[in-house]
C-alpha cells in the first residue's frame, strides 16, 4: 500500500553468512539499496546487515515494495555469489522476503531501535558502532551516503551509475530527523544496556 512504512526482512539460504562483513559485501549491498531506492522511490530510514539476514526500515510512498524487494534480491545475490565464487540459492526460499506494516509512530521508532541493537542483542559485539557490517547509527539519520559502484561484478562501462546516493530520513510521524534521532538512541541504549 502506498505510504506504508515496513520492517523488511531478509534471510539467507539456510541462514548461511553469505553476507559476512567484508569490505566487497558491504559495498555490494549499500550500492545496490540505494540504487534500488532511487530506482523505485523508495525511503530508507535505518538498516543493519548482519552475516546472515538483513533488516531494513522504509517507507514505500507509491506501492513499489515488490519491485524494490526483486531488484535488491536479485542483484545483491548475483553480485555477492560471484564474489564468493558461487552459483546456487543465495536468499532463503520459504516466503520470500519478511515486510511487516509498522501501524504508528511509536511502532516504528520500536522496530528502528531492535533493528539497531541486533548486532548486541546476538552478542556479536557490544555496541552497534562496532558491528563492521552495514549498520546506521542514529546520527546518520537525516545524512546522505555516497555509494560506488563496487570494482567486482559491475561491468565499468555498463549503464549502473558509477556514484549513488542513499538518503537516510526520518520516518513519517516525527516533526524532524532531530527528533526521531533523539528518541532513536535512547530507545536504542534501552536495549541494549
Amino acid at each position: 500500500m502506498p505510504g506504508t512504512v515496513y520492517l523488511i526482512t531478509r534471510r539467507c539460504s539456510e541462514r548461511r553468512f553469505f553476507l559476512r562483513p567484508s569490505k566487497i559485501v558491504n559495498e555490494i549491498f549499500l550500492y545496490v539499496l540505494a540504487l534500488a531506492a532511487k530506482r523505485h522511490g523508495v525511503v530508507v530510514h535505518v538498516l543493519c546487515v548482519l552475516s546472515n539476514h538483513a533488516h531494513l526500515i522504509v517507507t514505500d510512498p507509491n506501492g513499489r515494495i515488490p519491485a524494490f524487494m526483486q531488484y535488491l534480491d536479485s542483484l545483491v545475490a548475483r553480485a555477492v555469489n560471484a564474489s564468493l565464487g558461487r552459483f546456487e540459492a543465495f536468499w532463503a526460499t520459504d516466503g520470500s522476503y519478511s515486510a511487516v506494516e509498522q501501524l504508528d509512530a511509536q511502532d516504528v521508532l520500536a522496530k528502528a531501535a531492535y533493528v539497531l541493537a541486533n548486532p548486541v542483542a546476538a552478542g556479536l559485539v557490544r555496541r552497534g558502532a562496532e558491528w563492521p557490517g552495514l549498520w546506521t547509527s542514529p546520527d546518520q539519520i537525516g545524512t546522505t551516503l555516497a555509494a560506488r559502484r563496487p570494482k567486482h561484478f559491475f561491468n565499468p562501462k555498463g549503464y549502473l551509475p558509477e556514484t549513488v546516493e542513499l538518503e537516510l530520513s526520518a520516518p513519517p510521524g516525527f516533526a524532524s530527523a532531530d527528533e526521531f534521532r533523539e528518541q532513536l538512541s535512547a530507545a536504542v541504549q534501552e536495549l541494549v544496556s
